[in-house]
């Protein structure tokens, strides 16, 4: 706008209106002496009026959008800034609703399981780079009551257990891991194996179990829980369902492909189980 000022165009704008008023002022002196004079001026000066009129039009509206400039800024800043806080307030009340929602289910775990004592939710803070297995760190530690090896779960199931304990963070290996063996049986039959993780399964996410009985009754479409008799997990919470079965390379036993109820690879909240009936029991695994 500054430039518009000192260029020629407004120069050249200036000089116009100049001899507007002079010819304005001539015809004013003339007016008592001449009618016929008059006339003539006012027909002359006629269209620079009309020029000076647009112009001055045009000159006001820049001059007030020019001292209005400031509060269009002010109000265009204010409205961003609510614009931001509006989409802040619907991603707290997102997160809140998630939230909200993953208690319901955990609340659920803690009415069937009473012996369990749990840590608050914990929130999947991310995976393990490059781990086939899905191992993952939490956002609780041991301020939380948080001890090593304590099972780590979900209202579908088993989820694995806690191998580093920070005070504010965990790692956790999963049920997908070969290091990490769970006594479990089929719900309703007698037969029993021993889960451990396979690099083969992993990547569908997917376990296994190994050492179950030759020419068991396992069969695809069951359900599997733990035994509970490692003390390192509680008895007869779930873990999944068997999708195959087959007899071991070895042909002394039989294993068994499982599909877990939780997605272990697609986690965002857990618990974990701090103390259970029977934790640190043995008998057998």
């Amino acid at each position: 706008m500054r430039d518009f000022f000192k260029s020629l165009k407004f120069k050249l704008i200036l000089c116009f209106i100049a001899l507007l008023i002079g010819i304005m002022l001539y015809a004013v002196n003339q007016s008592g002496r001449s009618t016929g004079s008059s006339k003539i001026i006012n027909t002359i000066s006629e269209p620079f009026r009309q020029a000076s009129t647009a112009i001055s039009e045009n000159i006001g509206s820049k001059i007030e959008y020019i001292f209005n400039s400031k509060k269009y800024y002010n109000e265009n800043t204010e409205l961003k800034e609510e614009i931001n806080k509006l989409r802040s307030d619907l991603v707290d009340y997102e997160n809140t609703k998630n939230e909200l929602e993953e208690l319901k289910k955990f609340v659920g775990i803690k009415e069937e399981y009473e012996d369990f004592t749990l840590s608050p939710p914990c929130r999947v803070i991310s995976y393990t780079t490059n781990d086939p297995f899905s191992s993952f760190m939490i956002d609780k530690g041991s301020e939380d009551g948080i001890s090593l090896h304590d099972p780590v779960v979900t209202s579908a199931g088993l989820i694995g257990t806690v191998t580093e304990v920070s005070e504010k963070y965990c790692m956790v290996t999963t049920i997908l891991s070969p290091e990490l063996s769970v006594a479990v049986k089929a719900l309703g039959k007698a037969d029993s194996g021993v889960m451990e993780g396979n690099a083969k399964y992993a990547a569908d996410g997917l376990s296994h179990i190994i050492y179950i009985e030759k020419n068991s009754s396992i069969k695809a479409g069951d359900t599997i829980i733990t035994t509970g008799s490692s003390g390192m997990f509680p008895a007869d919470y779930l873990v999944g369902t068997v999708k195959e079965t087959g007899s071991s390379s070895s042909g002394i036993s039989d294993y068994a492909v499982i599909e877990p109820f939780a997605d272990i690879r697609k986690l965002t909240s857990v618990m974990v189980v701090t103390s259970f009936e029977g934790k640190g029991e043995t008998n057998g695994y």
